[in-house]
C-alpha cells in the first residue's frame, strides 16, 4: 500500500511523503513522514517486520501506573549489562512510536 500523498493520521493536515527510515540502527525502511507535523508513518506490511526484527532481540513489558504517571520495568539483563543503580538519571525521549530511555551521564 502506498501512502504518498494521504493525509496524515497524527495531525490530519499533512500530506504524507515517502522516504527512507532508521528504523533500527543501520536498518533502513520505506516510511513516509508528514510535512507538517514531521511524523512518521510505515505501511501495515513494514510495521509488521518492524514488529517482528524488533520482537526478536525485545523483552515484552507491561506498563504500570505510579501516581499520575506510567512506568516500565527495565529486564535484569539490560540493569546488569548498564550498570544501572535505583534513582540513577535517565532521559526519556520519543521517536515516531518508540519509547528511547538514555542514561544520563551526569
Amino acid at each position: 500500500m502506498n501512502l504518498e500523498g494521504k493525509t496524515c493520521g497524527m495531525c490530519m493536515k499533512g500530506k504524507l511523503h515517502k522516504m527512507q527510515d532508521e528504523a533500527e540502527p543501520g536498518i533502513f525502511v520505506e516510511a513516509y513522514q508528514c510535512d507538517a507535523c514531521k511524523e512518521i508513518e510505515y505501511t501495515e506490511a513494514i510495521m509488521r517486520k518492524v514488529e517482528a526484527m524488533r520482537r526478536h532481540d525485545a523483552h515484552l513489558r507491561s506498563l504500570i501506573k505510579v501516581g499520575s504517571s506510567l512506568a516500565l520495568s527495565i529486564p535484569k539483563e539490560i540493569v546488569d549489562k548498564l550498570h544501572l543503580k535505583p534513582k540513577e538519571k535517565v532521559y526519556v525521549t520519543r521517536k515516531g512510536n518508540q519509547i528511547i530511555a538514555r542514561v544520563a551521564q551526569v
